[in-house]
């Protein structure tokens, strides 16, 4: 028991001269370098080299060496900051130059200016405004040195009626107008701004009635008309080169009070469209079905740029057998014949050609008939003239 109270006693004397020693240290004016903050501590990353040109606001860190002492600065909303055992200075709206300047004339009252140094220690996050055709509207905040398409991915993308040609930054009394298809399709890098505190970003949105647009498996876009682009021009403005491709055969093309075509992907390059059409890509085996006085009776691949003239000849029609004057074709989920022109009439998937025996052959098969059935009444005849 005496043995225990006597090490309590000498724990508690040597943690109290502990104490007295670092007291001591502190009344003689010895003072240990200052921890900087968490805040201060997380890396910062910059795509560019930050010079003394770059300008300072609430939220950038200082890091201050003050002869023997370390200190780490933010910069408060108002654009001070305080220095201990200096005063508070304010660097807001100045260059990094400037505001070392500022500070070291600050400090230089204290410590000796040749044992003094200021660095940025870390760039601030801003706020930027995103409106218009985005997914998420409203205040978002931003990582310094982010640029445009960094932070349109950020904001979950655009809306599928966005006008993405003419995306526009608002950057105080300028605008910027930033082809954002360009930057995606074409790596347009240098278009690629970087945005900066006070920016607006604005995306227009497709203008009813003035747009092109594109359906593929599970997904539908639009995209800005215009009379100069083809329908290869819309397809990569949309974004399509990015989507996984399913394998298209063709593509639909629905213009207004016209009829649907079907063109072939080769095609696309050389088509331009009315406002307001719907493109459909598909992916279904496209047949064409011939039958009647061909020598290969079945199906043929669907040509877009076929009429019922080149089927016909790949089936192999004989025109003494075959007949071009009554050329049926029957279409739809409940099939109808109609009459077409088989040299101009354009030929859908899943159409059905008939192709009737020429008059020649009809008159031959009606003469077979005759004969047969008379041959069937002669023979019948004689059968009952025997039996009586």
């Amino acid at each position: 028991m005496h043995f225990f109270v006597i090490a309590l006693l000498a724990a508690f004397s040597t943690l109290f001269a502990g104490d007295i020693s670092s007291l001591s240290s502190l009344a003689s004016g010895n003072q240990s370098t200052i921890a900087r903050g968490n805040a201060s501590l997380t890396p910062t990353y910059a795509e560019l080299t930050v010079d003394s040109n770059y300008v300072l606001g609430p939220g950038d860190f200082l890091d201050l060496m003050l002869e023997e002492k370390y200190l780490s600065v933010q910069i408060y909303p108002d654009g001070s900051i305080a220095i201990e055992e200096c005063g508070a200075v304010n660097v807001g709206g100045k260059t990094l130059a400037e505001a070392r300047q500022i500070i070291l004339d600050l400090v230089s009252k204290r410590y000796k200016r040749e044992y003094c140094f200021v660095q940025l220690a870390a760039l601030k996050k801003f706020r930027v405004n995103a409106m218009g055709a985005v997914s998420l509207v409203g205040q978002h905040q931003v990582e310094p040195q982010t640029r445009l398409s960094m932070f349109i991915r950020q904001i979950n993308g655009t809306l599928v009626n966005a006008n993405t040609e003419d995306i526009q930054v608002i950057r105080g009394k300028d605008t910027l107008h930033v082809n954002f298809n360009d930057i995606t399709t074409k790596g347009d890098f240098e278009n690629d701004i970087m945005l900066e505190q006070g920016d607006k970003i604005y995306v227009p949105f497709v203008t009813m009635g003035n747009n092109i647009s594109l359906i593929f498996p599970g997904y539908r876009t639009s995209v800005a008309h215009s009379p100069d682009k083809t329908l290869q021009d819309y397809f990569e403005l949309s974004g399509a080169s990015r989507l996984h491709n399913y394998g298209y055969k063709a593509a639909c093309v629905r213009e207004p009070g016209e009829a649907p075509r079907w063109i072939s992907l080769a095609e696309m390059k050389d088509t331009k469209v009315a406002p307001n059409t719907e493109v459909e890509f598909t992916v279904q085996e496209m047949l064409v079905y011939v039958g009647g006085a061909v020598a290969m009776i079945g199906r043929l691949q669907y040509n877009p740029s076929w009429h019922a003239l080149d089927y016909i000849a790949a089936s192999g029609i004989n025109t003494i057998t075959g007949s071009w004057n009554q050329v049926k074709v029957w279409r739809g989920n409940k099939p109808k014949a109609i009459s077409v022109k088989v040299a101009e009439d354009q030929i859908l998937p899943g159409d059905y050609i008939e192709i009737p025996k020429s008059r020649y052959e009809s008159f031959k098969d009606f003469t077979l008939f005759i004969a047969s059935l008379l041959t069937v009444v002669s023979s019948a005849f004689i059968i009952y003239v025997n039996y009586k």
